[in-house]
């Protein structure tokens, strides 16, 4: 027994030591030239125009809140498993050209993630896997062409997803599919050609607020929001639509706001519009309609705001259509006008 005592007083002592060395708090030695590491119970860390070209592998474990932006960080390969307490990561302003694959499997607890400002091109299978609670995804202002139709699998949390800024002209069957709890979809400045719904935004039902502005899209069909039934604002301005098929808004009673500004229509869409009973506000300017006959904006009874700006082939107006009769009969309509003619 005497030949053993040494050994197991080692290992007693080497245990010992790696408890205590588990139990100390956070220490600003830990922290990296040029960040900010605050120990409190928020446990932030700010490294903003840090210089650094890596994820920092030395903070505390428990850090819930990481600031990197502003860096040339170019990868998160096999560097925030470390973090599995990260409630927040903002990776914004970066030279990522990739997410890799499982690199968030460790961040079961994040909320919020940014990756807006990079140079991320394609959106893997598993890029996001294991971020079962996040809420908010910005990918806004990357250079994204593709995403896989399993990409966003593992977001059955996520409420407001950001790809504003982007390359993306179409979406693979399915892609959207996960998103159950989404209630904010911003696409602005990308290149799509057609409205995203059969396979995709059908699925999406919790959807408020949906931006399409400054697309490609040439025309919406019958029924492409169909599902939407709680889609509270829709922005279609910038695009190039010259049509709107006759039940192209079906469904969207709780609509409140539209935007249809900047498109090519050269007839007010009434026969569309008359199905929105809930509309406060409407945007049409810079299209090109010749007239704005009486009935333009029949049933649109919740209507508070009218913007008809810039419409520069304007040579009729039938002044009735602004009669209490057909919107909100006892209030009042603010218009905003600024018809130029040649």
């Amino acid at each position: 027994m005497a030949e053993a005592s040494g050994p197991l007083i080692t290992v007693i002592t080497l245990s010992a030591l790696l408890l205590a060395l588990t139990r100390l708090p956070a220490v600003n030695s830990f922290c990296p030239s040029l960040c900010t590491c605050e120990s409190d119970r928020n446990l932030r860390t700010s490294c903003i125009n840090a210089s650094l070209e890596v994820v920092p592998i030395q903070l505390n474990p428990d850090v819930r809140y990481l600031n990197l932006t502003a860096n040339q960080i170019t990868n998160v390969h096999f560097t925030l498993a470390f973090y599995y307490q990260l409630e927040s990561l903002d990776l914004s302003h970066n030279q990522i050209d990739s997410l890799g694959s499982k690199n968030f499997e460790s961040q079961e607890k994040l909320l919020a993630l940014n990756v807006s400002h990079n140079v991320l091109q394609a959106l893997l299978k598993d890029s996001f896997r294991g971020l079962k609670r996040l809420e908010l995804l910005r990918l806004g202002d990357n250079q994204l062409e593709q995403i896989h139709p399993t990409a966003f699998q593992a977001l059955a949390s996520l409420r407001r997803l950001e790809l504003m800024n982007n390359r993306l002209v179409s979406f693979e069957d399915g892609v959207l599919r996960p998103l159950a709890a989404l209630e904010t979809l911003l696409l602005a400045n990308n290149q799509l050609l057609e409205v995203p719904y059969e396979g995709n935004l059908e699925y999406v039902r919790s959807l408020r607020h949906l931006d399409l502005s400054t697309n490609l899209i040439e025309f919406v069909g019958n029924d492409s929001f169909g599902t939407l039934h709680e889609l509270r604002t829709l922005r279609l301005a910038g695009n190039v639509l010259m049509e709107l098929d006759w039940s192209a808004f079906s469904g969207l009673n709780a609509m409140q706001l539209l935007d249809l500004a900047d498109n090519n229509l050269t007839t007010i869409p009434t026969v569309q519009l008359s199905k929105l009973y809930n509309l406060t506000t409407l945007t049409l300017s810079g299209n090109s309609f010749v007239e704005l006959p009486s009935v333009a904006f029949q049933n649109l009874f919740q209507l508070r705001e009218l913007h008809l700006d810039r419409l520069d082939r304007l040579e009729r107006i039938d002044t009735s259509i602004f009669r209490p009769s057909w919107g909100n009969p006892r209030g009042t309509c603010w218009y905003s006008w600024n018809v130029q003619r040649k």
